[in-house]
């Protein structure tokens, strides 16, 4: 075999390798932010949906839950009534 024919392989096998390596890093990093948002989504998703259930007047899917919810005539404000405007 020539020697330029051998020089021509080396350098095709070893840009095919360096390329095939960057190639699948950069695939494996997508993968793991797919998969890291995927979590996020599938960890807290239906808890802020059932959150938001709840706080809308719904009922928690998990009875033994306990949230913060305000009873009629509860108010936490400290102030009072609103003060007096230009027009009362």
């Amino acid at each position: 075999m020539n020697a330029f024919l051998s020089l021509r392989d080396e350098d095709l096998a070893a840009f095919t390798e360096e390329r095939s390596t960057a190639v699948r890093e950069r695939v494996e990093g997508s993968l793991r932010s797919a998969e890291h948002i995927g979590s996020i989504i599938e960890l807290f998703g239906p808890l802020m949906a059932d959150t938001l259930s709840v706080m809308g007047g719904g009922n928690p899917l998990l009875e033994d839950e306990h949230y913060l919810t305000l009873q009629e005539g509860d108010d936490n404000d400290p102030y009072g009534a609103p003060p007096r405007g230009p027009n009362r």
